[in-house]
């Protein structure tokens, strides 16, 4: 007779069996306070994080993957963290494809590669962010089944000549590297917002008003409008003030629709939009997956479900009442709202199913 119950041996939190062990010096001894798993350890206690447990704040010293073990201490702090990572999806087996209404949806196995690339610290009553470290960690790699979703080649064309797709590269113009080098120079080649200097490498310049909002490439491009920024702050500033595209509204309102079709926790899922994806020879793709190795059953059912999952998310956006984007709909625009929305629904005009 076995002394423990097979259910302890489950994690509610993830149905990976590789855990990192969380381990507190206590007293004299080292006390474990929880566990994570291995693929979700680089971006929620890797070192410096902040990290909380029965409503108290931990701050982690070191992770050792090797070892499986993370160790915390105790710590008053008032901020939290959060970390930046870059994502890539490559395809390991198309195991179904169908053409629909204004695209393309597929179904398949696919490696979904997550890099955490370092983490800001954020004032718990402010928002305030400060404190913009780099990290160098090994990347998690996740084997699982994803769907995903592929404009066609004329619902595209159609969304240019609307002038509804953001998502091209900016084209800045024949004046551009001369305004660049000029607004560098007045700014003594130096960050407007931190002060750094630039060493060996040149620092960004940034448009104070973004670039797609103006009607040409010269009021863009005015000197006023330029402000020269390190790689940092650059992030930073377009993090505040970007201009969402479609792409990205539709892949969070099909996100947050998802979980509720399957019965699921959103953090079951994985979501990425990706304007130039590899997974499609290059173009605009919406791709969700199971966050679980090799995956569960999710995706599989959202491939089946398409043409209801489209005309859900048309029906909600439609519905909201906020004219550029909220959290309700398309997701926030960020601290000057532009696009997102209109974009959005033009998009889905493209792919609702003709009944």
């Amino acid at each position: 007779m076995s002394d423990r119950f097979p259910s302890q041996n489950v994690s509610l939190r993830s149905a990976s069996t590789d855990r990192i062990t969380l381990q507190v010096d206590s007293e004299d001894k080292v006390q474990t306070i929880g566990e994570v798993d291995s693929e979700s350890a680089t971006w929620m206690v890797h070192p410096q994080a902040v990290y909380l447990h029965e409503a108290q704040t931990y701050l982690v010293k070191e992770l050792d993957l090797s070892q499986k073990f993370a160790q915390l201490q105790k710590s008053d702090v008032d901020y939290y963290t959060q970390s930046k990572s870059e994502t890539t999806i490559q395809l390991e087996n198309l195991t179904s494809q169908e053409q629909v209404q204004g695209a393309i949806k597929s179904y398949g196995e696919i490696i979904v590669t997550n890099q955490v690339t370092g983490f800001q610290k954020i004032k718990w009553l402010t928002h305030e962010r400060f404190g913009h470290t780099d990290l160098d960690l090994p990347p998690s790699v996740l084997h699982t089944s994803g769907y995903w979703l592929t404009l066609s080649n004329k619902s595209l064309e159609n969304l240019r000549q609307l002038g509804a797709w953001s998502s091209d590269p900016n084209q800045y113009g024949p004046n551009w590297m001369v305004q660049r080098e000029r607004a560098r120079a007045r700014d003594n080649f130096q960050c407007q917002i931190c002060g750094i200097q630039e060493i060996n490498r040149s620092h960004h310049v940034h448009h104070k008003s973004p670039f797609r909002t103006h009607q040409s490439l010269e009021m863009a491009n005015l000197l006023e409008n330029l402000i020269t920024l390190c790689p940092t702050c650059h992030h930073k500033a377009e993090s505040a003030v970007r201009v969402k595209s479609g792409l990205a509204g539709l892949a969070y309102a099909l996100g947050n629709l998802a979980p509720l079709f399957l019965m699921c926790d959103s953090r079951d899922l994985g979501l990425s939009s990706d304007p130039k994806s590899t997974l499609s020879d290059g173009m605009p793709t919406i791709i969700i997956y199971d966050r679980v190795p090799a995956g569960i059953g999710f995706s599989k059912n959202l491939f089946e479900i398409h043409d209801e999952l489209i005309e859900r998310a048309d029906e909600l956006i439609l519905k909201c009442t906020c004219p550029n984007g909220c959290p309700s709909c398309v997701g926030p625009g960020g601290e000057s709202v532009i696009g997102g929305k209109s974009e959005t629904l033009a998009i889905l005009c493209e792919l609702k199913p003709v009944r």
